[in-house]
């Protein structure tokens, strides 16, 4: 009977350590970081928003690709 006492214990601390184990490593890992938003502008032509970044500028005037700022200055 103390044996299987003895191993109960044994195996009960064992899944205490492992779970232990496992919340210290979940809480230890790096989470990324949340991507920064991004400024939103719509194209002069058709009205689309897009970021910033991915915007053709023209003067002060965005476009959303090089056709739409051809179709805004037809003599360029």
């Amino acid at each position: 009977m103390a044996k299987i006492l003895l191993i109960a214990i044994a195996i009960a601390a064992v899944f205490w350590l492992l779970r232990n184990h496992r919340r210290r490593a979940n809480r230890d890992v790096q989470r990324p970081a949340e991507p920064q938003a991004e400024d939103m502008v719509d194209c002069a032509h058709c009205g689309v928003h897009l970021p910033r970044a991915e915007g053709i500028i023209s003067g002060p005037r965005y476009f959303c690709s090089k056709e739409h700022e051809q179709a805004f200055h037809p003599k360029r």
